[in-house]
């Protein structure tokens, strides 16, 4: 199963990487859903890319925890 992260668009293009961070692939608007907006995680599935909402949300949720602790740790 591949899943990969939009970490930004590109004029029609959504620069994506994968679960490590590691590799970058640029993906053409027309081929993501409409709704697609950066830090979405996304499968391909059924030879199309679709939101996986319940990654998405958990990290979002991750990154969330992280500030908070980063920003407790700079404001005692």
């Amino acid at each position: 199963m591949v899943r990969i992260t939009i970490d930004r668009f590109e004029e029609d293009y959504a620069v994506c990487e994968d679960e490590r961070g590691e590799n970058q692939r640029a993906l053409h608007r027309s081929e993501l859903p409409v709704q697609a907006k950066p830090g979405d995680t996304l499968l391909f599935v059924n030879d199309q890319w679709c939101i996986d909402t319940k990654e998405t949300d958990a990290r979002a949720e991750r990154i969330n925890n992280l500030f908070s602790k980063i920003k407790r740790r700079n404001n005692p």
